[in-house]
Formats: structure tokens, C-alpha cells, sequence
């Protein structure tokens, strides 16, 4: 019988207990018969994730728990489990979430078929309502303006439009520039091909730019209406306060500007950093005296 597992279900956890376990408790239906491993990697969590999935070992297929002594960040705590998963696909999961049954079996069905170097998931809220999980890539006006925070109050501007991808079509399985790394299944031949996540950054922007390399390398990406997660969104990140997470963003976003777009431009998004700073601290503020 081959042990191999058709799956590597990659996990990356920081606090997030309470919605973790019923992640967990999630895959094997998802599964839809296909042989799965579970790799959590838990970075230096203080509220017993860790212990928390490994109490779950006797009901989830082949589960790993790795224990990192601090927070190394996504991209780095990611490819500790790309590196180490044996299966032909890798799935890259969120802790927050929680997927439906047969959802990963549509996910490799999905890659097989339109031969997709990723394949992202249809997302919903906790509600069930739509969660939008596809955009477009990234223009330099596009961040410009989210580093402004323009996408907030001015978001019906053509070029947010096309980045937010405001068009795509949920219900139809279908090719998409790039899909969310909340749930995102990667097959290990693109794996090889494309290379491991930039574990500069740290959070954010490290599937953005993994989606950037795999189509300049020719490959296509692929939106699967087929397979279903919900997703809470935001749940480790939401323990930041407002202005550590902008400064968390601005580096991972800036540091893609300088990958894919050139000094010039890096230079002149730079500028706007005190800015997007200072509008992030004020908008923590305002909050405060809401309450």
C-alpha cells in the first residue's frame, strides 16, 4: 500500500486556538477520500494552539506539530512546511478557516485539470455571505493608493476596480491572476519549478509575489467554484495594534515594489510611508475615543 500522502495540508498558527481546532476538525472530510497529512507550525503561539492541535492527533490523518521557539513570520514558517510535506499537492491553509467537505479533493481535481500552478478556493464569511479571494495583480498606482488609504473612501477608482478584480465571476470556475494564500493548493511540480515563499516578507504579499513569479515563468493560476472554505479573516493580525500592522504591510509592500518594479518606483511608493503611518495612527485614535 502506498503510504505517500496525496496531500500535505501546511498550517501556520500564532494565537489562534479558538479557531484553529475546528480547522483541524475540518480536513478530513475535505479530504474526500484522498490520502492527507496535517503539518501545523505553530510560531511560539502563548495561548496552547500548539497543545491544542496535538490533542487532535488521533482523529486527523498523519498530524505533525512543529513547534518554532518564536514568531518567524508566514513566508518562513510556510516553507518549513512546504519543505517537509510529502505530498503531490501542498495546501496552504489558514488558521481561521474551516473547509467543507470534498473541498481539497476539488481543489486537486481542479489543478489536474486546467493544469493550474495554484489554485485558489471559494471563500465565504462566517455568515456564509461571498468573501471576495481572487484580484488581479498589482499595479504601483494601485498600492500608491492603499498605502493612502484612497481604497477605503474612494474605491469605485477604475484601476482599484480592476485590482480588486470587482468583475470576477464567483460562481465559475475559471483562470485568475492570482488567488488568496488563506487557501491556496500547490502542486509539487510547480512547487519545484516556481521555488519556495520570500521569507523577506513577512507577513503579507508573499503569495501576491509567488503568484507574480509562477506567470512569469508561464504558469497559470485557476479559481476553483467547486471548493469551499470559510474563512473569519484577520485573526492573528487583528492581535497587532493598528499602527504595527500598517508598518507590517507598508514593509511587505514595498519590498514587493523593489522586487517586481525597480528602485525608481520603490523610492517614489517610499515617500508615502509617513503618510500611510500617520493616517494609521490617527484612525487608531479616533477608535479609542468612539469607545
Amino acid at each position: 500500500m502506498n503510504s505517500t500522502p496525496d496531500v500535505s495540508v501546511i498550517i501556520v498558527s500564532w494565537n489562534v486556538r479558538q479557531r484553529l481546532e475546528p480547522c483541524l476538525r475540518s480536513i478530513p472530510a475535505a479530504l474526500g477520500g484522498l490520502r492527507g497529512e496535517v503539518l501545523v507550525i505553530d510560531n511560539a503561539s502563548s495561548d496552547g494552539s500548539a497543545d491544542a492541535a496535538q490533542a487532535h492527533a488521533s482523529e486527523i490523518p498523519h498530524l505533525n506539530v512543529m513547534r518554532n521557539q518564536d514568531n518567524l513570520g508566514f513566508g518562513k514558517a510556510s516553507n518549513m512546511g512546504l519543505r517537509q510535506g510529502r505530498g503531490e499537492y501542498l495546501l496552504l491553509l489558514n488558521p481561521d478557516t474551516a473547509l467543507h467537505p470534498n473541498a481539497i479533493a476539488a481543489l486537486v481535481a481542479c489543478a489536474k485539470n486546467h493544469h493550474a500552478a495554484a489554485v485558489g478556493a471559494r471563500h465565504v464569511n462566517l455568515d456564509g455571505t461571498p468573501q471576495p479571494s481572487v484580484r488581479r495583480l498589482p499595479t504601483p498606482g494601485a498600492m500608491a493608493l492603499m498605502l493612502l488609504k484612497l481604497h477605503r473612501v474612494l474605491p469605485r477608482l477604475p484601476v482599484l476596480q480592476r485590482y480588486f478584480a470587482r468583475d470576477f465571476d464567483y460562481a465559475t470556475t475559471q483562470p485568475a491572476e492570482q488567488v488568496a494564500g488563506s487557501c491556496c493548493l500547490i502542486p509539487r511540480w510547480a512547487l519545484e519549478k516556481i521555488g519556495h515563499l520570500d521569507e523577506r516578507f513577512h507577513h503579507w504579499f508573499e503569495d501576491v509575489d509567488w503568484c507574480r513569479r509562477a506567470r512569469g515563468a508561464g504558469l497559470a493560476m485557476c479559481y476553483c467554484a467547486e471548493a469551499t472554505v470559510i474563512h473569519a479573516g484577520g485573526t492573528s493580525f487583528q492581535q497587532l495594534a493598528s499602527l504595527a500592522r500598517q508598518r507590517q504591510f507598508n514593509r511587505s509592500l514595498l519590498h514587493y515594489v523593489r522586487k517586481h518594479h525597480g528602485p525608481m518606483v520603490w523610492a517614489l511608493l517610499t515617500t508615502l510611508q509617513p503618510i500611510s503611518l500617520l493616517l494609521a495612527a490617527t484612525a487608531a485614535v479616533t477608535r479609542v475615543n468612539r469607545q
